[in-house]
């Protein structure tokens, strides 16, 4: 990859396999790689801090000009483990659905799914900091919503006493779809042409070479080896191909559809 380029990620343990090679210099000289939340992604690429990033897939429905490389992807086929709502009624029956303020693309994911039931309306609230119920205190009829690592960490949490629905999961259920949560995405055309064959063989390596990331990764998140391993191998997929850009192309019909778009 061209260091003339400024390049960004997501801060989530997902985006190490794609990113784990640039950064250690597996398929060239190392780069830096500037991480922040989903939430904050698109308006750097649209500020042109950033030139090309692993971001939430809901920046090219609001900012069509962006330009998503080919092939990679992050993504799941069903279960994703990592974007998550939290809830003491069904998930049909929620109420008031408090939403992850770091990444529009859950919360449209979350309201998508939420929309299909024919039972009680929802109201949506993005919280402001610590504005959101604790998980354990949620109010009746109310759920949150909670992605990315601190999700995975609740999924395993034997302190957690309410239920909770994968949206990942939920999706396939509903559309029979792979869903997108991000992808590599660039600030026009030729930024996207070149840089696309170095982040495939980034992915590429990490994905014969997997084995290696696992351990070093674990300790970096704090996870027990077998979550991150299964994890990795078993909830995400890296690959974007016919599948995933069928269900991405259901998603954004479906939030079109939901926005008014």
């Amino acid at each position: 990859m061209k260091d003339k380029y400024k390049i960004g990620s997501v801060k989530y343990l997902n985006a190490e396999p794609l990113i784990w090679p640039l950064e250690h210099g597996e398929i060239g000289e190392p780069i830096k790689i500037k991480r922040s939340f989903p939430g904050e992604l698109p308006n750097m690429l649209i500020s042109g801090e950033l030139d090309c990033a692993i971001a939430p897939v809901a920046v090219l429905l609001e900012h069509p000009d962006l330009v998503p490389l080919p092939d990679v992807a992050i993504a799941s086929r069903g279960a994703v483990a990592s974007v998550l709502v939290f809830h003491n009624v069904p998930f049909d029956g929620i109420e008031t659905l408090w939403l992850d303020p770091a990444s529009r693309t859950s919360n449209l994911l979350a309201r998508i799914l939420r929309s299909m039931s024919k039972k009680l309306s929802c109201n949506y609230v993005i919280p402001t900091e610590d504005e959101a119920p604790g998980i354990n205190d949620l109010p009746s009829g109310h759920g949150r919503l909670i992605i990315g690592d601190a999700a995975l960490a609740y999924s395993v949490d034997s302190e957690i006493k309410v239920q909770f629905t994968d949206l990942g999961l939920l999706w396939k259920e509903k559309t029979n779809h792979p869903f997108v949560y991000a992808r590599w995405i660039a600030q026009n055309g030729d930024i996207a042409a070149e840089l696309a064959g170095t982040v495939r063989e980034s992915r590429d390596w990490s994905v014969l070479n997997l084995h290696k990331l696992i351990e070093p990764l674990a300790e970096k998140y704090n996870f027990p080896v077998s979550l991150v391993d299964r994890y990795l191998r078993t909830n995400i997929t890296y690959m974007f191909g016919p599948r995933e850009q069928s269900g991405e192309n259901e998603f954004f019909r479906l939030a079109k559809k939901l926005e008014n778009i």
